[in-house]
């Protein structure tokens, strides 16, 4: 246990004068800040001509649902023969470790059809919707049900056109779907309700949370309108009406600087600012028309792709503080955006991968290869140095960004017990350190107490302190 929550919290390599990198797990829709944005550093290697190293490949039935990986499992979902199935898949090899099945038809009107959402992973359990609103709670490690109900059965909500496509939002003790009018709450421990907004119909988007002066809120994005939610009795704090062709709204709303983009395929992207209960809309700009998968802000800037998922093949950059375009870049089909570490790493409809630089400047391309085939409407995932991609037909590939050992390593980091045992030649002259942050915030002070030579190595046995820590070895 010991092992999981430090690779999902931290993983160093340290080498002589303490070269170091972060990787990180990847547990729900959007990842841990719910923003598209890993928080995993020198991560990607420049491949070769054949592309990057393909580690394993499942398959998963028909839908749209990303992955997410949590303490060394993957999950993912899809259907086939009228039957929805959650797959739990070991991370290193992709071998099935359980599956979890329900009757739920493909809903395949006017596209590939299967599941919409992603399985949300809160530590011992995952969480489930399929498009009809049958929720579940699984065991994480058995796939064993602890719960499941039937929203629409239960609370008569509208089904919107294409299936439910809220992913599961865990916030305390709830559970957060984009159901009914403005959201529904559950108990994430018994499924029983917490709170509901109504039966009207919802949008696609999933729940975003955010900070209300104060107060924890949820963005919940309508069929026609986008609504400010409390997060503790679901009261509405705001709307702002956005209608749009098809009431297709399923783009996440994007926060930046207190602020809220929204954009749908057929509505110009516009900022707005919340004012009491009330908003006020800042700028628009026509050229991000998003139709699915929401962009991503690094600083003062937007990455999206705007355009219908069928034909769209422009990726652009916004000037978030003018609503600018700042750039540009054709020919890229119905891109999916993810980012980490100042690059964006963009999956086409067509199954080329791209990784960028994350810059204003211009659109600066440091890989592309053809990685899958099929259609690609799923946004590609960062987890621990891997770029996860499917196809909506179902076939799954993780695929390889970089070397997880570097060589030589004078580091070793073993589990004792509830301790991390660390240890590194006697020959040269090394000081362990460690600190609770990265970057400029970081600092480092040395763990000395309890270092002992055992043959031709120091060791020392450490109990982690923080939630989040990190260790260098530094050559002195």
């Amino acid at each position: 246990m010991l092992y999981r929550k430090m690779k999902t919290l931290v993983t160093a390599m340290l080498l002589g004068s303490a070269v170091w990198f972060q990787a990180a797990d990847w547990p729900n829709w959007r990842g841990p800040d719910h923003n598209g944005i890993s928080q995993e550093t020198d991560w990607f290697e420049k491949w070769g001509s054949s592309g990057p190293k393909r580690l394993w490949n499942a398959s998963v039935g028909t839908g749209f649902a990303t992955v997410s990986v949590a303490n060394g499992r993957v999950f993912t979902m899809g259907n086939k023969s009228k039957r929805d199935t959650v797959y739990a898949l070991e991370e290193a090899t992709g071998d099935v470790l359980w599956r979890h099945s329900y009757s739920e038809a493909l809903g395949d009107g006017l596209y590939d059809g299967g599941p919409n959402t992603t399985p949300t992973v809160d530590s011992e359990y995952v969480y489930t919707l399929s498009k009809t609103g049958k929720a579940f709670c699984l065991e994480a490690s058995t796939g064993d049900e602890v719960w499941n109900k039937d929203l629409k059965k239960l609370y008569r909500v509208t089904t919107p056109n294409w299936g439910f496509a809220s992913s599961p939002l865990i916030h305390g003790d709830k559970v957060v779907y984009n159901v009914g009018s403005r959201g529904i709450a559950l108990n994430k421990k018994t499924g029983n309700l917490k709170w509901k907004t109504g039966s009207g119909k919802s949008g696609y988007a999933s729940p975003v949370p955010y900070d209300h002066r104060g107060t924890e809120a949820f963005i919940m994005f309508g069929s026609s309108s986008a609504y400010g939610v409390n997060a503790a009795t679901g009261k509405q704090l705001w709307s702002k009406s956005f209608k749009t062709s098809a009431s297709v709204n399923a783009a996440d709303p994007v926060l930046y600087d207190g602020k809220i983009f929204l954009t749908s395929n057929t509505r110009d992207g516009e900022l707005i600012e919340l004012r009491g209960t009330s908003t006020r809309s800042l700028w628009k700009n026509r050229n991000m028309r998003i139709h699915f998968n929401p962009g991503v802000v690094i600083g003062d800037y937007f990455y999206g792709a705007d355009g219908r998922v069928e034909r769209g093949n422009t990726v652009r950059c916004i000037n978030m503080k003018t609503g600018k375009t700042e750039w540009t870049k054709s020919g890229i089909t119905c891109a999916s955006i993810t980012a980490s570490d100042g690059k964006l790493i963009i999956l086409s409809r067509n199954g080329d991968l791209y990784i960028t630089e994350a810059s204003p400047a211009r659109f600066k391309q440091l890989a592309r290869s053809k990685v899958i085939s099929g259609t690609c409407w799923t946004p590609p995932v960062l987890a621990n140095r891997s770029v996860y991609v499917r196809n909506s037909r179902g076939t799954l590939y993780k695929l390889q960004m970089s070397e997880l050992v570097v060589e030589p390593q004078p580091l070793a980091v073993t589990i004792a017990g509830s301790r991390l045992e660390f240890s590194w030649p006697a020959k040269g002259s090394f000081i362990l350190e460690s600190t609770d942050a990265l970057g400029q915030a970081a600092e480092w002070g040395e763990v000395g107490s309890g270092t002992a030579k055992e043959d031709d190595r120091y060791v020392v046995r450490v109990r982690p302190s923080a939630s989040q820590q990190f260790f260098r070895l530094r050559s002195e």
